[in-house]
């Protein structure tokens, strides 16, 4: 599913998107957590590591980064 595309510029496309928001996840913790030692607000911090914790487990999983952790490779 990751190499599908009828051009090379729609692989490309496709590729730098998924990645894209495989990384939105993890960024939006890290500002959460930020945001809460700003304020000083445990609530934000918490949920910040939360969804840190969500969103590297789904970068991890992407099929993207995945055979570089060792992981299932293109198909």
């Amino acid at each position: 599913m990751a190499n599908q595309g009828f051009s090379p510029m729609e692989r490309g496309v496709s590729f730098v998107l998924r990645l894209a928001v495989s990384l939105l996840l993890p960024l939006w913790g890290v500002v959460m957590i930020v945001l809460g030692v700003k304020w000083a607000m445990g609530w934000w911090i918490v949920t910040g590591v939360a969804v840190l914790a969500i969103g590297v487990v789904f970068f991890a999983g992407s099929s993207i980064v995945s055979p570089w952790l060792g992981g299932r490779r293109f198909s």
